[in-house]
């Protein structure tokens, strides 16, 4: 294995430019992981974090785990300010007044050489907001965390990883952390870059799974037939004709539709009705709409919610109340969330709608941890289904997006896309 030190992660001879044309996996056949990440609730505040892999080879002392002393209220701090980092730098950006630099593709309206300028002067924030929370979860005082954190640090600085990290109870957005490739950098010197390679969701392959599950697959089979896809818009963000390239939703819907068989249920009531329905056989299914994830109100806390046409919120304790309106759970399908903080999950269940989307049925679910801006939101949805539909699996398709926003049009809101499951996930035909 190459030393740390000499490995070389510049944008400026990318070592990724291959993948702007995916390599296609075998279909029907699992990726090897190389790390697999364990946090376990140990009841007393505490939580148990194992570590092993390829990756993490076994000394012939111990295997790597440790204690992770940190309390929740500690971790979803730190979670929140790395997630308010990214809104203040790259969401909230402004080039001019009112002029929101990551609105769209920043290299079509400042420029590559301009937009590459702005693109650096946020990396740093960012990256020390993730190696903050990197460090907060792996370096405590508990020696056996100590010791598993150097394994991880050096199998993160040693190449692209597959890493599945599993915890029913622990959720950060694990692409936005932060590991420098140089392990000898401070990024609170003034003279230190930081680099985008260093963030998880860059460089390797990162998927969150809350745990077994009973008759679960991630190959998405579709038979012989054509895909079938479930559109849940908020029409209210349809353009009249005239304004069709600046619509988010037609271009959604032309993509999926060129690979799918698609119905469309735009209310709350439909969509319950769908999702319910005891035969739903959906091989994806799209939100397209606002939302949030859970935030505090002027009276009182507001749960994660996602808004359809109808005006009516769909809130994480209303899925939940469907999931268990089904005798079986959805077939394992993909649901890729086009909505505000669509992607997140939390300790408790109304803190986002990606813990009762899963217990419904959903196999893999794809969504942003914070605001992203609409126009950036529908291309983004469109890049992923453009490779997903090709039967690529939705984690190299994140991975591969979140470098090509970087280097192509300078933009880093690829990453705040996060993953439950995903590895493994992908469309299948019947002879696969």
């Amino acid at each position: 294995m190459r030393p740390d030190v000499d490995l070389e992660y510049t944008l400026a001879e990318d070592a990724y430019s291959e993948l702007a044309t995916l390599p296609r996996s075998l279909p029907g056949v699992l990726q090897e992981r190389s790390i697999f990440l364990n946090f376990d609730d140990a009841h007393d505040g505490t939580f148990r974090v194992s570590a092993y892999g390829t990756a993490l080879p076994y000394d012939g002392n111990a295997q790597f785990s440790g204690v992770l002393k940190r309390s929740r209220d500690d971790i979803a701090t730190s979670v929140a300010h790395l997630q308010e980092s990214w809104l203040k730098n790259v969401v909230q950006h402004e080039h001019a007044p009112r002029q929101y630099t990551y609105d769209d593709l920043p290299d079509q309206t400042l420029g590559m050489d301009g937009s590459r300028a702005v693109l650096a002067t946020v990396v740093k924030e960012l990256a020390m907001a993730g190696e903050a929370l990197y460090r907060l979860l792996f370096r405590g005082r508990d020696e056996g965390l100590v010791r598993l954190e150097k394994a991880l640090s050096h199998a993160l600085r040693s190449g692209p990883q597959t890493i599945t990290v599993t915890s029913a109870e622990l959720f950060v957005p694990w692409g936005l952390l932060y590991v420098h490739p140089d392990p000898g950098a401070r990024l609170l010197q003034d003279h230190t870059t930081a680099q985008w390679s260093g963030f998880l969701g860059y460089t390797h392959l990162i998927e969150h799974c809350l745990g077994f599950v009973e008759d679960y697959t991630p190959f998405i089979n579709h038979g012989s037939d054509r895909p079938k896809a479930s559109l849940h818009f908020d029409m209210r963000l349809e353009k009249p004709e005239q304004e069709a390239e600046q619509c988010p939703l037609r271009p959604v819907r032309g993509i999926v539709e060129t690979h799918a068989d698609v119905s469309e249920y735009p209310t709350k009531p439909q969509t319950a009705q769908t999702l319910t329905e005891p035969d739903c056989d959906r091989h994806v299914v799209v939100f397209g709409a606002h939302g949030t994830g859970l935030r505090p109100g002027r009276r009182q806390t507001e749960q994660a919610k996602v808004v359809l046409s109808d005006d009516q919120p769909i809130y994480a304790d209303d899925i939940e109340y469907w999931a268990s309106d089904r005798a079986t759970r959805l077939p394992d399908p993909l649901c890729f969330m086009m909505v505000c903080e669509g992607g997140r999950a939390g300790m408790y269940l109304q803190e986002g709608l990606a813990r009762p989307l899963f217990d419904l049925g959903v196999g893999c679910l794809i969504g942003p941890q914070i605001e992203v801006n609409i126009p950036f939101g529908s291309r983004f949805t469109c890049r992923f289904f453009e490779e997903f539909f090709k039967g690529e699996r939705a984690a190299t398709v994140v991975r591969q997006l979140a470098q090509e926003f970087i280097v192509q049009h300078a933009t880093p809101l690829g990453l705040v896309f996060t993953l439950i499951r995903g590895i493994d996930n992908c469309l299948v035909t019947e002879s696969s």
